[in-house]
């Protein structure tokens, strides 16, 4: 049976056979935030809808309400429009230009004297792909030949064009993260960074988390082509986006370098990450998987070379490579955290590097968490107690919607500070802390957001925003998993904190984050201060390195061979770390 549903604030009507709302909003075009991944468990898809019989407008979660009649659905645009604020930036690149894709012309006449002089054109030592060679036998015979351009990755021939077209040699370095997505296009004659573009992955509509999105093909297998079609698409809309300023640059890109964490490889080949979320944890193929441009459907000449960094074990994915490139100090023992969605440790000296990676959950980025979101004009990014005032910064400087991941952070520091928040996270009460202080600024925030589940509200209103007792108890454990991780590795590598020589946060998290107050609630484990140095997108800038630069495949093909994967998950230190750091020391507080 068919039922109609129409979009009031889009004035748009379309027709589907039952099936989930949330299912009817994203086949409409306005793809919700399913931070759970449609489990109902994270309130972020709660719309108005009004069916025949309903007099008023009703909130229902869309991701758990069935279509069994007609009905009106009333859609803010802030449902949908999941814009997002993309980390892009990083240390500068320090490399010598030196691209895998190169471009070589050669005229009619140095053509026929190669010819005569060899009694061939292409030597039996030339890998050359047959469709290459047919396509220059009919090439040169044309009347109104002059000479034609041959695409070269490396030393083999994989493309051959007519005419002098070595100006336009194009490469994309692509970092696809859980959340976002960014691409960075290269004129590889040059070296110019001529187009920077990001985007949220499309993934996000399936859920926030790789565990999410794993779970989601494992349940349902046809969603692996929806989630590769979703990543495929947001980058080529990022490169036509590109191509609308650089007319001649889908048919010239030659070389795409992409990195990611080990979920985004499998899905952007279409490759089933059931595995990795189930005993042995284990990926499909760690070495890096060269394809061209036409198996992949991306924006690109089809006979591009398109290839995935190397990954390094479990969930430990390219993207760690791509940062590990950038640390590449001998003589230096390096603990890196790659906060996000997942987080990505590693410790060592390059190229041996002990590497895990520890489920922090989404709350880092505002996922589960009741009024978090991710950083987009109307989130609180700064939260500040000064003078015994509450002070915040939202992005854009509009009304605040809610609390990003650096907010969220900013105010269990600030809470734990004023000692609202004990020892064991438990939040005070309006008479706990009256008892405390009777004079307490604080006591007028504190209310509950619902029956035993405690709030400190920064707005008030229609539409508050607060963090409460539930979601304290969501950063306790992100927190607890990465600390409790970084010294599960140092003990694994034989190594304590005074040995390291730096902590190196990379990632648009780590890049937003008040330092000292993820050291003072434990985030962080407790490293010298001035041995925490902030990357931004290393990520990024390792796969650009890549790009434009061949020596970093060297590089990179010793990071993999080098590098041991730790399973935090059957580590004996992580375990009984992880319990005890999921309290707020005394010291913190001080």
């Amino acid at each position: 049976m068919s039922y109609q549903i129409y979009f009031i604030n889009q004035n748009k009507r379309i027709t589907v056979d039952g099936g989930k709302l949330s299912a009817a909003c994203e086949l409409a075009g306005f793809p919700l935030n399913l931070v759970c991944g449609g489990n109902g468990t994270c309130g972020k898809c709660r719309v108005r809808i009004k069916g025949k019989a309903d007099e008023n407008f009703k909130e229902v979660l869309a991701c758990q309400t069935e279509i069994t009649e007609d009905m009106e659905i009333c859609l803010k645009e802030s449902d949908y429009r999941q814009e997002t604020v993309v980390l892009t930036k990083a240390a500068p690149l320090n490399i010598e230009l030196h691209p895998s894709v190169s471009k070589k012309y050669m005229n009619k006449d140095e053509i026929i004297e190669k010819m005569r002089e060899k009694n061939t054109f292409f030597s039996q030592t030339e890998k050359v792909p047959l469709s290459v060679m047919q396509k220059f036998s009919m090439m040169n015979v044309s009347l109104d030949f002059t000479g034609c351009t041959f695409v070269y990755f490396n030393d083999e021939i994989i493309a051959v064009e007519e005419g002098d077209t070595t100006p336009y040699c194009y490469g994309v370095a692509a970092d696809i993260g859980t959340t976002t997505a960014a691409v960075y296009i290269y004129n590889l004659n040059t070296g110019e960074l001529i187009a920077t573009k990001s985007a949220l992955n499309k993934q996000t509509a399936y859920g926030a988390d790789v565990i999410t999105r794993n779970s989601c093909v494992r349940d349902n297998p046809e969603m692996l082509q929806r989630l590769r079609d979703c990543v495929i698409d947001t980058l080529n809309e990022l490169l036509e986006e590109a191509r609308s300023e650089f007319q001649d640059l889908k048919e010239n890109i030659y070389h795409v370098v992409l990195c990611g964490n080990s979920t985004m490889q499998h899905l952007f080949y279409g490759m089933n990450p059931y595995f990795l979320g189930v005993n042995p944890f284990a990926n499909i193929i760690k070495e890096e998987v060269v394809v061209t441009g036409r198996e992949t459907g991306l924006c690109c000449n089809p006979n591009a070379v398109v290839e995935f960094l190397p990954l390094l074990g479990g969930f430990v994915g390219a993207d760690t490579t791509s940062v590990l490139l950038t640390l590449t100090k001998k003589d230096k023992i390096y603990l890196m955290v790659d906060l996000g969605t997942n987080g990505e440790l590693a410790v060592g000296t390059f190229p041996k590097f002990l590497a895990a990676s520890t489920a922090c959950g989404p709350a880092l980025e505002g996922g589960n968490i009741a009024c978090g979101m991710r950083g987009t004009n109307g989130a609180i990014e700064k939260v500040s107690f000064k003078n015994n005032q509450l002070t915040y910064k939202v992005i854009g400087e509009g009304t605040p919607q809610g609390l990003c991941g650096s907010a969220i952070i900013d105010a269990v520091a600030e809470l734990r500070k004023a000692g609202l928040i004990d020892e064991a996270g438990n939040l005070l009460d309006p008479d706990e802390c009256r008892r405390m202080n009777p004079y307490s600024p604080w006591i007028r925030y504190l209310h509950e957001a619902e029956e035993y589940n405690m709030a400190f509200y920064f707005t008030e209103g229609e539409h508050p925003v607060y963090i409460s007792q539930k979601d304290i108890r969501q950063i306790q454990m992100a927190k607890s998993s990465i600390c409790s991780g970084c010294l599960a590795l140092l003990e694994e590598a034989g190594l304590t904190l005074e040995s390291i020589d730096y902590l190196v946060l990379a990632g648009a998290f780590g890049n937003y984050i008040d330092i000292d107050n993820a050291l003072s609630i434990g985030l962080l484990p407790p490293v010298s201060r001035e041995k925490i140095i902030s990357i931004g997108n290393g990520a990024g800038q390792g796969v650009q390195s890549f790009l434009l630069d061949q020596s970093y495949r060297v590089r990179a093909k010793n990071i993999a061979n080098n590098c041991i994967h730790v399973s935090l998950a059957e580590n004996k230190k992580f375990m009984e770390s992880y319990i005890k750091n999921m309290n707020f020391s005394v010291e913190e507080s001080l």
